[in-house]
């Protein structure tokens, strides 16, 4: 448990015990105020407005109760001292025996340190990446990519049963046209003569390897007018697209416990089985769809069709569940999709979304509310454009021309670990400017650089120190025993406190899915180290390790040895491997 969460246990005890008449609080307002980090570290270790908030329930104002309730949370056993600022908040002053017992929390937990129940294994299901098989992953799929692994990772922390899954749109128009596409190029191979592609084709040569691949097994005599031939294109392009995107995935460090096709629904008529639901509860009804307006769209004709009653749940119109040529939309299939994750037995969704799908988030939860009678929230997360600079020059994507950044170059040439870092450095919701050349800087303006070499240096410290003791006196079982009220500089105490914090952030960035929060934790924790390292060259009072006074190192040595835990944890929620030693 958190700091935050066992002192709003105190307070609310504190009162509900002395403080208020009426006992039949509904217990949601004992949640409603809020306990964080005050804007300024001269304000105190913690502030909360609990007293603003409870002001409207009681005959009394903000500043009266909070100074009752101040009194009352000095008697606190960890609390320092309160004061009461502003219109009624109130700011508290933690003892500094409180941090050094989280000091040696760490020590005794280790990776456990940080972990709660909070999901008490409810089961969620996170799909992301998604991407349709129709070309390798590039550059705008990455940041989906890692927001969706590393919000998995940690939700798995706070006690949530995830399950990390991939929608792979395996039937379709699109399919058709990698499957006209890729034997137009396998006809450039066997004929020896390049053809033109149609503009409604793929033109990047990514599928240059498919069609050669597929000339070696299959010779020269494929004929796509033949159906039984079309399906063998069809699906040999499909894996062979597929085996591209897992290796990217892989090469990433992102592994999903499920692959689901959108083939096998329509093979196990679960579409059908949609549509039987929709219309029992009335949900479908044939219309005529009005032409969209401000679209130029050749050959338009309205046409009687079934359509959804997206308007009943805030859409601006009802949608259709089947196109002219009688195939199944996206959002019909979108729903059969999602009512099968319902079926699995999931407490809530997750869905992963690049910035080109923020209108479609509406249509698809109300489908998914009204199919599943509420009985499952659905939660969409938008991940906004990469936008990739190299040379001070902006890379160009265009579908149209088939040019990409890559995943897989990115990788090569950058490396994973850089490159999952990098895709956290902005909220999701926050446009993101990848430069080549600044995220290969090996300098504290380059954030993977910064974190990583925070790492090493705890490393750094720890094997000097066996130059001056034996290795089983600063071992973690006995550092973790000693005296670390030894420990009174101010700048040790501020890195002290910003460790203890990390529950807290851990709790945050899983509640609110906003993984973004540990990757900035991390370069504000590793900045203080940093600082306080630069101090002791400065100040040799400061150094780690004094060999004259054997009981202060080694309690120094413990604090080092904490902050080593918090950063190798981090890292590794972020897929990051921690460095012991920098090239």
């Amino acid at each position: 448990m958190s700091i935050y969460n066992k002192l709003r246990d105190d307070i609310n005890s504190i009162i509900k015990d002395n403080l208020i008449e009426n006992k039949s609080y509904k217990k949601e307002i004992f949640q409603q105020y809020q306990i964080d980090e005050p804007p300024s570290e001269k304000f105190g270790d913690i502030s909360t407005n609990v007293a603003l908030v409870f002001s409207k329930y009681i005959k009394e104002t903000p500043i009266d109760f909070a100074n009752r309730l101040a009194n009352k949370i000095k008697e606190i056993s960890y609390i320092d001292n309160t004061k009461v600022e502003g219109p009624g908040f109130i700011n508290l002053f933690l003892k500094k025996d409180f941090w050094l017992k989280e000091l040696v929390n760490v020590l005794k937990l280790e990776k456990k340190y940080g972990l709660s129940n909070l999901g008490k294994g409810e089961s969620v299901n996170v799909e992301f990446v998604s991407a349709n098989p129709t070309g390798p992953l590039h550059i705008g799929h990455c940041r989906g990519a890692v927001y969706g692994d590393v919000l998995a990772n940690l939700l798995s922390k706070v006690g949530y049963k995830v399950c990390k899954e991939y929608y792979i749109n395996d039937s379709g128009n699109q399919i058709d046209i990698l499957t006209e596409t890729v034997f137009l190029r396998y006809q450039e191979i066997v004929n020896k003569k390049k053809i033109k592609l149609k503009e409604y084709l793929y033109p990047g040569e990514y599928l240059i390897p498919i069609a050669k691949d597929l000339k070696k097994k299959c010779g020269n005599q494929l004929v796509i007018s033949n159906k039984k031939d079309f399906e063998i294109i069809k699906k040999h392009s499909l894996r062979y697209m597929m085996n591209i995107i897992k290796k990217d995935l892989n090469s990433l460090g992102i592994k999903f416990d499920n692959f689901i096709s959108e083939d096998s629904l329509l093979k196990d008529k679960k579409i059908e089985n949609v549509i039987d639901i929709l219309k029992k509860k009335n949900l479908l009804y044939q219309g005529f769809l009005k032409k969209p307006k401000g679209k130029e769209i050749k050959n338009w004709e309205s046409r009687k069709q079934y359509l959804f009653k997206s308007t009943k749940f805030g859409d601006d119109v009802d949608r259709p569940i089947m196109k002219s040529d009688n195939e199944y939309t996206y959002f019909l299939k979108d729903i059969a999709y999602h009512f099968d994750k319902f079926k699995r037995k999931f407490s809530f969704m997750i869905n992963v979304w690049g910035a080109d799908h923020g209108g479609y988030i509406k249509r698809l939860s109300s489908a998914v509310n009204s199919i599943t009678n509420n009985k499952i929230k659905l939660i969409i997360k938008i991940c906004q454009l990469v936008k990739v600079v190299d040379n001070k020059k902006i890379l160009k994507m265009s579908k149209r021309e088939g040019t990409y950044v890559f995943l897989d170059n990115i990788i090569k040439n950058i490396g994973k670990d850089v490159t999952r870092f990098i895709m956290l450095t902005r909220k999701n919701t926050e446009k993101l400017e990848f430069d080549v050349n600044k995220v290969k800087e090996e300098s504290k303006d380059n954030p993977v650089f910064y974190v990583q070499y925070a790492h090493a240096r705890c490393c750094s410290v720890l094997r000097e120190a066996k130059n001056y003791f034996n290795n089983s006196e600063i071992s973690l079982k006995n550092i973790k025993k000693n005296n670390f009220n030894l420990i009174n500089n101010s700048y040790e105490l501020d890195l002290i406190k910003f460790i203890g914090k990390w529950p807290k952030i851990i709790e945050d960035a899983s509640v609110n899915q906003e993984p973004h929060r540990i990757p900035f934790y991390l370069q504000a924790l590793a900045s203080k180290f940093h600082t306080l390292w630069n101090y002791g060259k400065q100040n040799t009072n400061l150094r780690f390790i004094n060999s004259k006074d054997k009981n202060l190192t080694f309690a120094r040595l413990g604090m080092i040895y904490s902050l080593k835990i918090i950063l190798s944890n981090g890292l590794k929620i972020l897929g990051i491997k921690p460095l012991e030693v920098m090239k």
